[in-house]
């Protein structure tokens, strides 16, 4: 995705020196940013609610990851094939495996709550986890009630796209877990 200022290009960042900027301190671990195209995006606060359901698909998710199948990583980066994206999914469930000095490249499944990012999580964050082979994306849209899952991986994103709304359940299909309740998830929301 190409930048202008004027009629200047704008130089897009890459993940690698994103990366380094927070080896060096330049960017602080927690600082509310996810790299995007070659951009910085600021990351919206967390309201009660998004937090609310992600705390209930974690521990709905961890039930798997019990057995070893699977572990689940909370806000960390994925690396995708654009090297100018680093997104850090609000979950991500991945192999096991030693992410000591690297972080996954890919995963089993992604799940973004959305509250103020529907258009960012339905729209651009598709393509990089397609990219990336991830099976399966679920946005959790706050708002609406609902789960817009994303399937079949392609070039230029997912193939397929369905929403599920109560009293349908989910089930994802790369990992072995409970079906997921929607009216429960969504409850008191």
């Amino acid at each position: 995705m190409a930048f202008t200022l004027g009629e200047r290009d704008v130089r897009p960042l890459t993940a690698d020196e994103v990366m380094r900027m927070v080896e060096l301190g330049i960017l602080a671990e927690d600082e509310p940013v996810e790299l995007l195209h070659g951009a910085l995006t600021e990351v919206a606060s967390k309201t009660p609610a998004h937090e609310a359901l992600k705390m209930r698909l974690q521990t709905w998710l961890y039930a798997g990851a019990a057995h070893g199948g699977y572990w689940v990583r909370v806000e960390a980066p994925i690396v995708v094939p654009d090297r100018t994206s680093l997104p850090e999914p609000d979950i991500a469930v991945v192999e096991p495996g030693d992410y000591t000095t690297r972080h996954p490249a890919g995963a089993l499944l992604v799940v973004e709550v959305a509250v103020s990012s529907l258009r960012t999580d339905t729209t651009i964050k598709p393509a990089l986890y397609a990219a990336a082979r991830v099976p399966e994306l679920w946005v959790v849209d706050v708002a609406r009630r609902s789960l817009h899952v994303f399937q079949e991986p392609a070039p230029g994103g997912y193939t397929k796209h369905d929403v599920l709304t109560p009293p349908w359940p989910a089930q994802p299909t790369a990992i072995d877990v409970e079906p997921l309740d929607l009216d429960r998830l969504f409850a008191d929301v």
